[in-house]
């Protein structure tokens, strides 16, 4: 008897947390985005539209959608576990495609500081890439289809209960963690050929934000990657949604950051984000010379 009412205390505990994660969540991002809302309007509403910011919009406001998803259901779904599945399924799925936005904007940062060559090292990277994007929504099908409801937890409380069959999600979350490691090892290895040479205030911006935020995304998906191998089945995936918010709140600081760098430039113009050869690639000038990165795929903005 006794370990029976551990368990149902224990199981309230859990949901407890999660819940209170959630609603972390959801202040986090709001929160930023008030902070952030000026700048954006200033450096990115009028600016003309291009991957970018197509790619900054839908991850700037798709991590609202899915976090407040889940407040609904943990909250405020009634007594349908049905209804429960479906929707908890379609905010992971919704999840799923704003981590490969936030994905994309990563990969493309650390392309452009490399010159925007689409040379056969980054086509064969850009192509293992977006294989790991394929694999993930596969995975992620697989656990979605062993998530099942109980409905609500007791009678006369709202919201759902999950249970988890799986935890394939460390497949999903190390893949994610894969490709910002290697966004993140391009990026210092530019960083660290740009110091050698220069210190021009543009791109020590560029590099010294890039690394604080591409290290923090690289940190929580580590971080998480310990919590599914080593909490509870109930407590395994509570911290997704908080990586959610994270990884969309700090890819679109490094988005306002850069912009803000390239505005405060004289000798640079920027409309969208246009750098000059000598700072995207010095050690390519001669041969980069003519060219600008005005192109909107292989710009700097587009790499955010």
């Amino acid at each position: 008897m006794s370990s029976f009412l551990h368990a149902i205390v224990e199981s309230f505990y859990h949901l407890f947390v999660i819940k209170c994660t959630t609603i972390a969540a959801v202040t986090v991002v709001t929160w930023d985005y008030f902070l952030t809302l000026q700048g954006e309007v200033d450096l990115i509403w009028r600016s003309r539209w291009n991957l970018s910011k197509f790619l900054f919009v839908l991850n700037r406001y798709l991590a609202f959608v899915d976090p407040l998803m889940l407040v609904y259901v943990l909250f405020f779904a009634d007594d349908d576990p049905r209804a429960c599945e479906v929707t908890f399924r379609t905010l992971g799925y919704i999840a799923t495609v704003g981590f490969i936005i936030g994905q994309c904007i990563l990969i493309l940062r650390a392309f452009a500081v490399w010159g925007s060559h689409l040379n056969k090292f980054f086509a064969c990277l850009f192509s293992l890439f977006f294989c790991t994007f394929g694999l993930a929504i596969w995975v992620n099908s697989i656990y979605f289809s062993g998530i099942t409801s109980t409905g609500n937890p007791v009678r006369g409380m709202k919201g759902c209960a999950f249970v988890f069959a799986n935890r394939l999600e460390w497949v999903d979350l190390f893949l994610v963690a894969f490709v910002e490691f290697i966004s993140t090892i391009l990026l210092m290895v530019k960083a660290f050929q740009h110091f050698r040479l220069t210190r021009r205030s543009l791109m020590t911006t560029i590099y010294n934000d890039g690394l604080l935020y591409f290290s923090c995304i690289l940190a929580t998906t580590i971080a998480n990657l310990f919590v599914v191998f080593t909490a509870p089945a109930q407590l395994n995936n509570f911290l997704i949604v908080v990586q959610r918010v994270l990884h969309s709140v700090l890819c679109n600081r490094v988005v306002l950051h850069i912009r803000e760098a390239y505005h405060a430039q004289t000798d640079v113009l920027l409309d969208g984000f246009t750098l000059s050869v000598m700072e995207a690639a010095p050690m390519e000038v001669v041969h980069m010379e003519k060219r600008s990165f005005s192109f909107s795929l292989v710009s700097s903005e587009e790499a955010c």
